[in-house]
């Protein structure tokens, strides 16, 4: 039986796989034809074709000089990749904001429930780099260093997207816990991290009801034994419906006045490729959920 692909470009000649291929082959005097045969000359020379890659895509930061993997190492060897280059991931994921400042850089849907209808939320690039920007210096503010875990509970929304960036700015480390985690799952993860900063949205909506989060926080904010130095609550569901306890302690506030009033250009901590900068977990399913620690790349996301 004749196999029927998924899905065929309809230009091939002008795809992206097809112009790395097409300058390789000029850069390196080869004559590599199909995909196949570029897939097997980056396997018999990885570190070449991904500093081909870097310079290709335009990575933004210092790729070093030297071999950028050693090419002899096994995978279980888990070599260090681009050893002496210098870069901060966000700065990455930011450096159109500028250049294409009117582009919408993220999309926000929620789902509905009872009462409450949300709005889809577009973000431009040059809006998503102010945020930034404020909650960078609000980071700083706050005594964020290099190294130092942000944490972050509830939906999905714009808000996460940004306190991860400028974590990452500054060369903090992020990690999230989901927002239908009871809170001794949200505890076993935070005691191992031992964040400086959580952020977490007030409630979510799943399957067409709300759920408030703000309850559960004051459980979690009395049983751990290490307190973030601040707590900063972001409204995803109207304040309504979402009663606030009266015990949530001095460190709690809201987004709105967590964020810094001024604005200014994102300060940038450029650091090694494989320094971390993410911090994700396990299932937990067969013991307390484990650490997996991610270093930054700019080809990640």
């Amino acid at each position: 039986m004749e196999e029927t692909p998924l899905w065929t470009p309809k230009d091939p000649a002008n795809s992206q796989t097809t112009k790395l291929r097409e300058r390789i082959n000029e850069k390196h005097n080869l004559h590599l034809e199909t995909y196949e045969q570029l897939w097997e000359w980056s396997c018999s020379n990885r570190g070449m074709f991904w500093s081909e890659v870097w310079d290709y895509e335009g990575v933004v930061g210092d790729k070093g000089a030297g071999l950028y993997v050693k090419e002899s190492a096994r995978p279980s060897e888990n070599p260090n990749w681009f050893p002496n280059a210098s870069l901060n991931w966000a700065e990455n994921q930011l450096r159109h904001a500028k250049a294409q400042p009117r582009d919408v850089a993220l999309i926000q849907i929620s789902e509905s429930c009872p009462g409450w209808t949300p709005s889809v939320n577009h973000l431009k690039q040059e809006d998503l780099y102010r945020l930034v920007g404020k909650v960078q210096r609000s980071m700083k503010k706050s005594g964020l260093e290099k190294g130092d875990r942000v944490a972050y509970w509830g939906g999905n929304t714009i808000e996460a997207v940004v306190v991860l960036l400028a974590t990452s700015s500054l060369g903090g480390i992020f990690s999230s816990a989901a927002a239908d985690f009871g809170t001794d799952g949200v505890i076993e993860r935070m005691t191992q991290i031992r964040p400086k900063l959580l952020f977490v949205t007030n409630g979510v909506v799943y399957n067409a009801a709300p759920r408030p989060l703000l309850p559960s926080l004051s459980i979690l904010l009395d049983k751990l034994d290490y307190k973030p130095e601040k707590v900063v609550v972001i409204s995803h569901l109207p304040d309504s419906m979402v009663p606030r306890p009266h015990s949530l302690g001095p460190e709690v506030m809201d987004w709105e006045e967590y964020l810094d009033k001024g604005d200014g250009n994102v300060e940038f901590v450029r650091m090694g490729f494989n320094e971390p900068i993410w911090i994700l977990f396990s299932s937990g399913t067969t013991g307390k959920p484990k650490a997996i620690v991610v270093s930054q790349s700019p080809f990640v996301g």
